[in-house]
């Protein structure tokens, strides 16, 4: 129960102190320009924001005041910075100010492959795998 007030306050947070008052700036993603700054389930959270420095620094104070309201504490050396479109030594200037290691695509997210060409076989084979071995137990 915790938790999911946690996460509540995260939403929260996120929704009107950040994203309505431009704090933090997600991204615009398909052709409809949907607006997207973060994915929650269960106790995970994936951010979408604008590469700038000013950004990050806006996501550190709202995780901030989550662990301060919340009594929860972000582990950030369970979390991972990606960069998409941008130099590799600027991902690594941001990990270090975020106190993060540096994500790789592709990665796996609730079992399911991120940044993989999910048109090649290949990339199918695992999740088919896991089903697979769900439905046979």
């Amino acid at each position: 129960m915790v938790i999911q007030l946690g996460q509540t306050i995260v939403c929260l947070y996120i929704n009107q102190a950040a994203v309505e008052n431009k704090l933090f700036t997600g991204v615009d993603i398909g052709c409809d320009k949907i607006h997207l700054s973060h994915l929650q389930y269960a106790d995970d959270t994936i951010f979408f924001g604008k590469w700038d420095v000013n950004n990050l620094r806006s996501l550190m104070n709202l995780l901030k005041c989550f662990e301060l309201t919340s009594g929860l504490k972000v582990n950030y050396h369970k979390s991972n910075l990606f960069g998409v479109g941008v130099e590799p030594h600027e991902v690594e200037d941001m990990a270090r100010l975020f106190g993060c290691n540096i994500g790789t695509f592709p990665f796996t997210y609730l079992g399911l492959p991120i940044g993989a060409k999910m048109n090649k076989e290949a990339n199918w084979k695992p999740v088919i795998e896991k089903f697979e071995k769900r439905l046979a137990d």
